[in-house]
């Protein structure tokens, strides 16, 4: 369990409030304008959550994605939903390579079940041969809304997630694969989420709201 202190900075001007890990940072100095700190409190991280267990029916396939960091988030979300098994397809970084994943996998990437392919269209077409049900996270005219798509009653199928390269978006042959296609509409002037935010809101709703909730 982690413990941790509310300093703030004594300059009436400043009065900038932050919290610190003793283990790491004295904080006797404000990091903004230099004045000294006191400690306002002390705390320990809450880990007291609900553990629910692993249902084993959701993998995960990245697809070329570039970013360290987008991989190290999307780790750390797919630990927290519970998904089987993360692919890592073509240049999508690898925790052992890049220690940037750990940055923001914040130690998931030590948990979670992943594995590297160099060629994702062949994993995905054997992963359907499997008897998979693959999902492309993706912007095309034939999406269907992330919260209209509802699974067949009875379709007890494991679920295969594709999320793709952040420019280019999914393979269009692994879109070819896919048994649906699903998007997330979009009000603002971007037509696109950042893919790990994307892939958080996509896993779980198939997770806890889509998922077996059938109609």
């Amino acid at each position: 369990m982690s413990l941790f202190e509310v300093h703030q900075c004594t300059n009436p001007v400043c009065g900038l409030r932050i919290p610190i890990d003793p283990e790491v940072n004295k904080g006797a100095y404000c990091p903004r304008c230099g004045a000294s700190m006191m400690v306002i409190t002390a705390y320990a991280e809450n880990n007291d959550v609900l553990q629910r267990e692993r249902t084993g029916r959701i993998s995960v396939l990245l697809d070329n994605i570039r970013s360290a960091l987008n991989v190290g988030a999307i780790i750390r979300t797919a630990d927290g939903v519970g998904v089987e098994h993360l692919y890592l397809g073509g240049i999508t970084p690898e925790p052992g390579d890049n220690p940037a994943v750990g940055k923001t996998a914040l130690g998931a990437e030590k948990k979670i079940r992943w594995s590297h392919h160099h060629n994702a269209f062949y994993l995905a077409r054997d992963l359907k041969k499997e008897g998979y049900c693959l999902l492309a996270l993706e912007c095309t005219p034939d999406a269907i809304p992330l919260s209209q798509f509802r699974l067949s009653r009875g379709d007890e199928r494991p679920l295969l997630l594709i999320v793709g390269n952040e420019q280019a978006g999914v393979d269009p042959g692994l879109l070819d694969l896919c048994d649906d296609i699903l998007s997330i509409p979009m009000l603002g002037v971007k037509t696109s989420l950042n893919a790990a935010t994307a892939f958080g809101i996509a896993v779980y709703w198939l997770a806890f709201s889509s998922g077996r909730d059938y109609e």
